[in-house]
């Protein structure tokens, strides 16, 4: 009884540690940009120190933020083809798709408009903006037809409509998928949280049961055992309900 008072004293103080170092990293990530650093890598007023919890969480909003304009580029392209529709240039769609976008594609179509300002040419422009999201596929396509509708005179508007309802019919198609697996999904989680809840309900009935399992050499393997089956049974499951469309 006294090792597994131990081991939860233990297992609260970590936890406490490591919400206390996410606040930390999150409150010091509230910086807008870096220091500037001189040739060594390093912020000359002040010594440097790589913290991983900040860039995770830099990672984590990057990826919220290529999941927002991926959500939002569906809208911008039916809008442009709505501009082309109306005789407008493709400049001149992008000027529009600028102001009326919604956050944050609009800062996208911003930063496409002040290169094509300062003197690129507008290929160049959205050929940046597809650099800057190498995983972007729906954009792909979108500078492809516009590259066709350069170099043949083939009619952007149709071209970008036949794309519409590519995109349409494969969100379709997904959201299909994730209502006929979602009980799948659901039996996943349940088959992989029931260990945990089993092991709970057996400690508030008899916790000296469960002692062998943490005090002893023999638990030790059981429990491992365990965690690589649940594991296992993880990516089993992932890799069935994983549907590319």
């Amino acid at each position: 009884m006294t090792v597994l008072l131990a081991l939860a004293i233990l297992s609260a103080l970590g936890v406490a540690a490591s919400l206390g170092a996410l606040v930390y990293a999150w409150v010091f990530s509230r910086e807008i940009g870096m220091p500037d650093r001189g040739a060594g890598g390093l912020d000359p007023g002040r010594p440097w120190i790589r913290n991983p919890f900040r860039d995770f969480l830099a990672k984590l909003r990057a990826q919220r933020k290529f999941g927002k304009i991926r959500d939002l580029f569906p809208q911008a392209l039916g809008m442009a083809v709505q501009g082309l529709k109306a005789g407008q240039t493709v400049p001149q769609v992008l000027e529009y798709l600028s102001k009326e976008s919604p956050s944050p594609l609009r800062e996208e179509w911003e930063q496409v408009c002040s290169e094509i300002k300062l003197g690129s040419s507008t290929q160049e422009a959205l050929a940046r903006l597809g650099d800057r999201y190498p995983d972007f596929q729906d954009f792909q396509p979108f500078l492809q037809s516009y590259k066709i509708s350069r170099q043949t005179g083939a009619n952007l508007t149709h071209l970008l409509e036949v794309l519409m309802e590519g995109m349409e019919t494969r969100d379709r198609l997904s959201r299909r998928m994730e209502s006929m697996t979602a009980q799948a999904r659901l039996s996943g989680w349940v088959m992989g949280l029931l260990p945990f809840i089993l092991l709970g309900v057996f400690f508030l009935m008899d916790p000296e049961l469960l002692a062998p399992l943490f005090t002893q050499k023999t638990g030790w393997g059981i429990l491992a055992l365990a965690a690589g089956m649940e594991w296992i049974g993880y990516l089993w499951i992932r890799q069935l309900l994983r549907v590319e469309l």
